[in-house]
């Protein structure tokens, strides 16, 4: 990526400049220490040189550790020191008789360092010493803390570079540019944007000397791989303030930071910018921008940028091409990103693994396996290297699609690959049987695990007893996770939660509470809000409402903040017994607590106030969702709609209506049925007709319900003419009356004492096979028999009892009657042993019937009528 190619320049160039540093730094000392030593053996001076010299230049290429660079470098010095002081014992000097001044090593000026060994028996030699060999030892002196500094550096041991820099300025010693460049590098190493900032900015104010190019670039880049787009770009800004010309890596350096921010505007911005101060955009720029563009899935204006690249004469790299495939791949366009595949062959660029995994990548998160399978054999013809990632992925997507088969097939051709598959691999496939509750496999794909010499982990565990948790299988679960203690693994809260919800699967609040209750005792595990609403659910699937509200009040004192997941199951199991009140309270705390109340909370809360025949409190609340533009729905108006239609409001109905269209929420067939039942329950069957024309108006059509409760509202008008109108409509709609449809109707006639027309649309509901029931047949045969219909009567009486309905005694008693009028005493007594055998006969029929057969003289007939009545328990 730009990013890595900027860095790895800068390095180098930083460790050269430190590396000329210092062998100026020994050239320094050694012309001092041959200029005022002039009895030190010539070839003694040469050999070091010599090895001081090879020391550094070996040090380019091999890795040397601190400590023996360190070492080395008091070796090559210790002669000096030895050397002075011999001198100073063995040769007099002119100055003998006169006393050594003391001196002051934090007075030692710029070659003072750490206070080390070499330094205190400079600064302890004797009078005759001559200033030159000062000047040596302090130059020894100066290089011995850089080389000290530079070892720490590149160690990236940064405390102790600190404690070196503090030593060093404690003896007034001021590190070289060299010396801030290497601290610099070293905090941008290790990540630390802030500390490469603080060395920075020391060097540009402690005037130590002015910063280059490098340093700033590194810094630059620093807070742009820390994802801090602006004090990147304040650096850049800053660079000519402080004389320091910006080149073409300073540029990259912030366009990358941009990239990584996904911010293309910006990116581009920079890229003008480059332009306009003289510099030319490189392959590392058009990759930033293209970059960006790919983390925002803006796949045409990163086409756009590619050509444009290849238009200004830089040639694309396949970190550019696979750029603008991830951009076409992450607005989900495969197709696209194939064909830049297909491009950048026949341009002669190879497509990397990276270049299909960008495309397997988005394929594997939609589940599509056959897909992936393909892609996967694209990758073997081309001869591209199949690698662990590119296999995570596969088994990813048979994860998501819970494709157990291929799942366990790209497993196998994995380690035919010869790629050894790592814990996620299996843990993989322990998820798919776990989602499908499949306890044995997800078990013995872990039993695999450890065959394949993987230790499993938290991870592992805790997915085999999701598994359980599907299932519902609460021992199973508590013993899966004894299983997991025994094996050395620590439970965590992820653990836990899956314990407490198979608990609330099972409807097991007990044990529920009792898993949350060891969390709350645990010292190396913290509950989090899951663990609560688990238990809170469980406590809300049972109807425990009070136990459930107590978990919350113990969850707000463990200073977890309520959520949406918390008190959702809650508010719905307090909806379902219609606890309003409750209901009202628990809304309190989520405001308090800043948890969005949904509208479907809100309307469960006005359906609630409606169970409980609190018309006024449902209008309430949904009036306090129009104030505080809570955007209520359909749902929320046509409840409050449907509480007025129940408490005969018609004019609340009607106006809460109007309010619904003024706001702009559109009705639906519910509302406008709501709205018409409360006309029928007026009764105002002239507005149940006003309301189905603009229901037809507004282009909703009327359904079963709507034609039900205007017919509804006819019958109790009392207009059966209407009604039947309204039934053939309805049918000529192609909406099929219902049973419903045909009772009101009948019933309708029958209240405007027109028996044969009830009878008529009970024979159609007959016909279309819809089946009557007792009310109905009963309602048709007395009013027959009222009118004095007997044959009709009976006939529809017999027919009600073949089919087996529930037709009470009065119905009976009814035709019975009506027959002893008439003088039809053995149709009178066919019936009453009709109504004896179906247990409705009764004893004023019994009575009768019987003193109608005395009379006529027939005492036989009449004493086998009057033995009815013990056989049906004297009724």
């Amino acid at each position: 990526m730009p990013h890595v190619l900027s860095k790895t320049s800068a390095q180098a160039r930083v460790q050269a400049g430190v590396w000329l540093c210092e062998l100026g730094s020994l050239g320094r000392v050694l012309r001092s220490a041959t200029a005022s030593v002039a009895w030190l053996d010539a070839k003694f001076l040469i050999a070091s040189a010599l090895c001081v010299l090879l020391y550094f230049v070996a040090g380019r290429w091999v890795e040397v550790p601190a400590a023996v660079e360190e070492l080395t470098v008091l070796v090559l010095f210790l002669p000096f020191a030895l050397s002075s002081r011999w001198n100073s014992r063995s040769r007099p000097t002119q100055a003998a008789s006169v006393a050594a001044p003391a001196v002051d090593p934090s007075a030692s000026g710029k070659a003072g360092c750490d206070g080390g060994a070499l330094l205190r028996g400079v600064a302890r030699r004797p009078p005759d010493a001559s200033a030159n060999q000062d000047a040596a030892s302090e130059e020894a002196g100066e290089c011995f803390c850089g080389a000290r500094l530079h070892a720490a550096a590149k160690a990236g041991n940064l405390t102790a570079m600190e404690s070196i820099v503090r030593q060093m300025h404690k003896l007034g010693t001021r590190p070289s540019v060299v010396c801030y460049g290497a601290a610099i590098n070293a905090y941008a190493q290790a990540g630390d944007a802030h500390g490469a900032e603080r060395w920075l900015q020391e060097l540009t104010q402690l005037g130590a000397g002015r910063p280059n190019t490098i340093c700033l670039n590194i810094v630059i880049s620093a807070w742009a791989k820390a994802g801090d787009r602006v004090r990147a770009e304040q650096w850049l800004e800053r660079m000519p303030g402080l004389g320091v010309a910006a080149d073409a890596m300073s540029f990259n350096a912030v366009i990358d930071a941009c990239a990584r921010a996904g911010d293309v505007d910006r990116a581009i911005m920079w890229l003008q910018q480059m332009r306009e101060a003289d510099l030319e955009p490189n392959v590392i720029s058009y990759s930033s921008v293209l970059h960006a563009c790919a983390k925002t899935g803006s796949m045409d204006r990163a086409e756009a940028w590619l050509q444009r690249m290849e238009n200004e004469g830089v040639e694309p790299n396949v970190i550019c091409y696979n750029a603008v495939i991830h951009a076409c791949a992450g607005a989900g366009d495969c197709r696209r990103a194939a064909g830049w595949i297909d491009t950048m062959v026949l341009r002669g660029c190879e497509p990397t693994v990276n270049s299909y995994s960008a495309i397997l990548d988005t394929i594997a998160k939609s589940g599509d396996t056959e897909a992936a399978e393909h892609w996967l054999q694209r990758m073997d013809t081309q001869g591209v290297q199949l690698d662990g990632v590119v296999f995570n992925m596969l088994m990813g997507a048979c994860s998501r699609s819970g494709d157990v088969v291929r799942a366990q097939q790209w497993l196998k051709l994995m380690q035919e690959r010869g790629v050894a598959p790592i814990a996620i691999c299996y843990n993989v496939l322990i998820n798919v049987h776990s989602r499908a509750g499949n306890v044995d496999e997800a078990r013995h794909w872990l039993s695999q695990m450890r065959s394949a010499g993987l230790q499993p982990d938290c991870v592992s565990f805790n997915t085999v007893l999701k598994a359980f948790a599907r299932n519902g299988d609460v021992a199973g679960a508590e013993r899966w996770h004894l299983e997991m203690k025994m094996a050395g693994i620590e439970s965590d809260v992820v653990t836990y939660n899956a314990l407490i919800s198979t608990c609330a699967r099972a409807h097991d609040v007990d044990r529920a509470e009792h898993w949350l209750l060891e969390v709350e005792g645990s010292r190396s595990v913290q509950s989090d809000g899951v663990t609560y609403c688990m238990c809170i659910d469980a406590c809300a699937r049972c109807g425990h409402t009070a136990r459930a509200l107590t978990w919350l009040q113990r969850m707000e004192a463990a200073g977890l903040q309520l959520s949406h997941g918390s008190c959702g199951s809650l508010v719905h199991a307090l909806a379902k017994i219609g606890d309003a009140p409750e209901m009202e309270r628990v809304f309190q705390k989520m405001r308090e607590a800043k948890v969005d109340i949904t509208v479907t909370m809100y309307n469960s809360l006005i359906s609630a106030c409606f169970r409980r025949g609190e018309t006024a409190r449902a209008a309430h609340w949904l009036e306090y969702m129009i104030q505080h533009r809570l955007s209520p729905d359909v749902v929320s108006f046509s409840t409050v709609i449907h509480a007025c239609a129940k408490a005969n409001d018609l004019p609340g109905a009607e106006q809460w209506l109007a309010r619904m269209d003024s706001i702009g929420v559109q009705a639906n067939s519910v509302t406008y049925n709501s709205v018409i039942n409360a006309c029928a329950r007026a009764p105002d069957l002239h507005r149940a007709e006003t309301w189905m024309r603009r229901m037809e108006t507004a282009g909703i059509h009327p359904g079963l319900l709507t034609y039900n409760s205007v017919i509804n509202a006819c019958a109790k008008a009392g207009d059966a003419q209407r009604a039947e109108y309204w039934l053939t409509a309805m049918r000529e709609q192609s909406v099929d009356p219902d049973a419903i449809s045909f009772s009101t109707v009948i019933h309708a006639c029958i209240r405007a004492n027109s028996p044969q027309r009830a009878a008529r649309w009970l024979a159609q509901m007959v016909a279309v096979g819809e089946a009557p029931g007792g009310s109905c047949f009963s309602s048709v045969v007395q009013a027959l028999a009222r009118r004095g219909d007997l044959a009709a009567a009976q006939r529809w009486l017999r027919e009600a009892v073949d089919r087996g309905a529930d037709v009470n005694k009065a119905c009976f008693c009814a035709v019975i009657s009506a027959c002893l009028r008439a003088g039809d005493l053995e149709a009178a007594d066919d019936l009453l042993r009709l109504a004896a055998r179906g247990g409705v006969a009764t004893g004023a029929c019994i009575e009768n019937v019987a003193q109608a057969w005395a009379r006529r003289g027939d005492q036989q007939r009449s004493q086998s009528i009057s033995q009815l009545a013990s056989r049906v328990g004297g009724v």
